[in-house]
């Protein structure tokens, strides 16, 4: 019998996989903090937005009626978000949609573009980024689209972690159903660049212009179908100390008698490596406004210890945080996590609130 790829694995992890499988996904994720850390930043890259409402409904209607729907693929929904916090509250964000034909990568490296978005990696190593969106606010009435308006980064990520990157999974078929892979590129970076959003064609008097300077984090996930079923709650985080980094995901199953999966990966300028860890101590007591429950305290003993969380983007789905974070019991950094709940998705007024905020320019 023969069985039609679900993927393609490329010579580079980081490169494109051509998920071809219905509801499946990949993503190019990039953070990163300036020197004062006053000011955070977010990239992803997505061919197949995991989280797009009209992308789940699709799914969904093939699952019921396989023979009868034709099957969704993250070809048909690329997008490209960016968004900027300063002082613990969002500044400026986009997300954009655009047609399937505006989307292209590359097997061969990284080399991503959407739309004007683009990611690609140079020949010493270094990813420069280009993001260019509309930018929306949330208002009493929901999100709205300030079509008069422009938020764009020109972005270096010069990598300090050599060797190739590392790839695992990171939600395991048991739970999911489904392949899901993480592959955890490269974890520290010195960032630079400059950030701009204003009115359109406004005087440069009118539009503000951040220069960045700080440090950063680049990581890739594909998969064969939506991260939701199976899960009840994760949450992902990474801390970066001047010569030391931990990232981690920790998942919680919606069946109870499934153990919590959880990896744990250090890098420093010798490389990347998984750690052993079978237990997490997570402190899930803190909860948003609109009741979602998120850790007071993760602890990984003898590596990673975070602590104090401020909640810097919170919706009804999932949250950002930044934690203070004590490395292996001296390093003091901060940690930046997420913290997501995707069954909510199914929400139906939830899924027009996030509809109404992604710009569609084809």
């Amino acid at each position: 019998m023969n069985v039609l790829p679900l993927f393609t694995p490329p010579a580079d992890p980081d490169a494109w996989h051509h998920v071809t499988a219905p509801g499946g996904y990949e993503w190019w994720y990039f953070d990163a903090e300036d020197v004062s850390g006053r000011i955070q930043i977010v990239a992803i890259f997505l061919e197949g937005f995991v989280f797009h409402p009209g992308y789940l409904r699709r799914y969904a209607s093939f699952l019921r009626r396989p023979t009868r729907r034709s099957p969704p693929t993250a070809g048909d929904f690329p997008c490209a978000y960016f968004v900027v916090y300063e002082d613990g509250k969002i500044a400026a964000q986009f997300m954009s949609q655009v047609a399937p034909t505006d989307f292209a990568a590359s097997a061969e490296r990284t080399d991503v573009r959407i739309g004007p978005n683009h990611v690609g990696r140079d020949p010493d190593g270094t990813l420069r980024l280009k993001l260019l969106g509309t930018p929306w606010k949330l208002t009493w009435q929901g999100p709205k689209l300030l079509g008069d308006q422009v938020l764009s980064a020109e972005l270096t990520f010069r990598p300090r972690v050599p060797g190739p990157a590392m790839e695992r999974t990171f939600l395991s078929r048991k739970l999911s159903g489904a392949e899901h892979q993480w592959v955890i590129a490269d974890p520290m970076c010195q960032v630079n660049g400059t950030i701009r959003f204003g009115p359109k064609g406004g005087a440069s008097d009118a539009v503000r212009e951040i220069a960045f300077a700080g440090r950063g984090y680049h990581d890739h996930n594909y998969g064969t179908a939506p991260i939701g079923p199976g899960l009840k709650r994760w949450v992902w985080g990474r801390a970066i100390a001047d010569d030391q980094m931990y990232t981690f995901h920790f998942a919680r199953a919606r069946n109870a008698e499934l153990a919590d999966e959880i990896h744990l990966v250090r890098a420093d300028v010798s490389g990347r490596t998984e750690l052993a860890v079978s237990h997490a101590a997570v402190d899930w007591s803190r909860r948003t406004a609109v009741g979602l429950a998120y850790p007071q305290t993760i602890h990984f003993p003898s590596y990673l210890k975070l602590t104090s969380p401020r909640v810097v983007d919170s919706a009804p789905f999932y949250m950002r945080l930044i934690y203070e974070a004590e490395l292996e019991g001296s390093r003091q950094t901060t940690a930046f996590c997420e913290v997501a709940y995707p069954h909510r998705l199914r929400w139906p007024v939830l899924g027009r609130m996030i509809e109404m905020s992604i710009h569609k320019t084809g």
